[in-house]
């Protein structure tokens, strides 16, 4: 920690000593909003795998939303832009969302947060913290402010080993950015009950059909779901020829499916591995899957009683036959194909399979 300048040695200790949370521990992950959902709620005493915060967020889905002037020119993510508020709906979990009218008073709230023994979820535009470059916005970032001192904040953050220290007003531009996809408004999440007995994994059937039907039935259209990622597979390979910032945007793109926290694929790693290992260690008692999360699946896919409209958008999808799941997987299938493109080759490689039949 860098040395303090003031002339007086009591003063000069209040500013070194910082105030941290008794016994938090951050165990790093790939993604930040369900490891920040994991870190916060394994602090008060939940027991719950990354795989399973991510899925019952319903986490998977597809943006593509062109802005000019800004940079880069092409936003895209694979995952829903609002997980921790969808994990709290959808889950019915105590825990608290609170937003703010400015700066001020949602650090005095969070502060307070830290003062009392607990941490708090935050979500962020990373351009502004500063164990990141400020190469590009990024909003929706979810940290764990874990303690600060009279400069800095100490934050829990996704792959970074231990706490990370950031300045308080950087912390505070973060925390109230004005990206047009996701405007921040100082959104921050506590536990406010018992979560150390709470059932997380009921809520699986019901993520899993959200996420379907924000796929197939999105509620911003084009810019969302397979609309979305048609609209990004059809024009991807005419960026050299379309954007002054080609290569910048497609070094995004790829760092976005590929690197910054997606573990890898656009967020589909941690789908797959849902099944795996986003349940519980014991399976039900004569449950044929390996976990909840499986065993929802096959109830939600079958059309079994009592899932609402949510599951019967889901059942819906799967009566559609093996048409709908082709174009399911060729829809994956074209992220994917981006995931692998550098910047040189995104037109030989890209359109010659992201517009291929598929799109016909």
């Amino acid at each position: 920690m860098p040395e303090q300048t003031g002339t007086d040695p009591d003063e000069r200790a209040a500013q070194v000593a910082p105030v941290l949370v008794p016994g938090f521990e951050h165990r790093p992950g790939h993604h930040c909003g369900s490891t920040a959902l994991r870190n916060l709620l394994c602090f008060h005493g939940a027991q719950l795998s990354e795989e399973l915060a991510f899925g019952l967020g319903a986490g998977p889905c597809f943006y593509f939303v062109p802005m000019e002037g800004s940079s880069p020119s092409r936003f895209i993510n694979g995952r829903t832009r609002q997980l921790e508020e969808e994990f709290v709906r959808l889950t019915g979990a105590p825990l608290e969302l609170e937003t703010f009218p400015g700066p001020d008073a949602s650090w005095e709230a969070a502060r307070a947060v830290v003062d009392s023994g607990a941490p708090a979820l935050l979500l962020t535009d990373l351009y502004y913290l500063d164990h990141y470059g400020t190469s590009a916005h990024f909003p929706g970032h979810a940290v764990v402010l874990a303690g600060y001192d009279s400069t800095h904040a100490y934050v829990a953050d996704t792959a970074f080993e231990g706490l990370q220290r950031t300045s308080l007003e950087g912390l505070r531009r973060a925390r109230h950015g004005e990206h047009p996809v996701f405007p921040l408004a100082g959104h921050m999440f506590t536990v406010i009950g018992d979560v150390e007995r709470f059932d997380f994994a009921a809520a699986a059937d019901a993520a899993i059909a959200a996420a379907t039907r924000r796929m197939f039935e999105p509620a911003l259209g084009e810019f969302e779901g397979l609309p979305a990622l048609r609209r990004f597979a059809a024009e991807v390979g005419e960026w050299p020829g379309l954007l002054d910032d080609w290569q910048w945007a497609a070094r995004f793109a790829y760092q976005v499916i590929e690197r910054r926290g997606t573990g890898g694929g656009n967020f589909r790693g941690d789908v797959r591995a849902l099944p795996r290992r986003g349940g519980q260690p014991r399976r039900a008692r004569g449950a044929r899957g390996g976990g909840p999360l499986e065993r929802a699946r096959g109830g939600a896919a079958r059309g079994e009683r009592g899932g609402g409209a949510e599951r019967g958008a889901l059942a819906a999808h799967r009566r559609r036959g093996r048409r709908g799941a082709r174009r399911r997987d060729e829809a994956l299938g074209a992220s994917r194909l981006v995931a692998a493109s550098t910047p040189p080759t995104v037109r030989n490689r890209c359109i010659g399979i992201a517009r291929s039949a598929a799109w016909r």
